[in-house]
């Protein structure tokens, strides 16, 4: 599947030729292989190209788009680590605590339990107990209909005899 360019550029709908430009000369120095040059230069040229194909990739980005999340950043940096070797053995996940579980978990249970059912409302009823009792007269009508004793009914024959 074929990315936004502007996605690809990490640029909102809104970024000029120039910021065009500049965005893929910062990438291009970071890319380290030749699959994402070769996605930066196709970008570009989308981009810069006919205008009609760059309105249609403005349309289809996100407005106001958010491509670096400095908490994010933070955190991967905060818990970054070298991989593990395959020599050494992983550690086995520590046990659980099933009663510190439980001092986490019993108030939040308590708290969804205390609010209880809400109260049902009564629907509002727009049409009167007249119009009411001839839609039940009409379903009930359909319904006979639709059983074979109704049917004969209907039809002015006798429900009594099995013939």
């Amino acid at each position: 599947m074929i990315r936004n360019p502007f996605e690809v550029l990490q640029l909102g709908p809104e970024a000029t030729e120039e910021a065009i430009v500049q965005q893929a000369g910062r990438l291009r120095q970071r890319a380290t292989d030749e699959a994402t040059l070769t996605a930066i230069r196709q970008a570009v040229q989308a981009l810069t190209g006919a205008p009609e194909q760059r309105q249609l990739y403005a349309v289809l980005t996100l407005p106001n788009p958010v491509y670096h999340w400095p908490m994010l950043a933070r955190l991967a940096t905060a818990f970054r680590r070298a991989p593990a070797s395959a020599e050494e053995p992983v550690p086995p996940c520590p046990p659980l605590e099933r009663e510190r579980l439980a001092a986490l978990v019993r108030p939040l249970v308590a708290r969804t339990l205390e609010q209880g059912p809400l109260p049902l409302e009564m629907p509002i009823v727009e049409e009167s107990a007249e119009e009411i009792q001839r839609q039940n007269a009409e379903a009930l009508w359909q319904w006979l209909l639709m059983q074979p004793e109704g049917l004969r009914l209907a039809q002015g024959k006798d429900c009594t005899s099995k013939t």
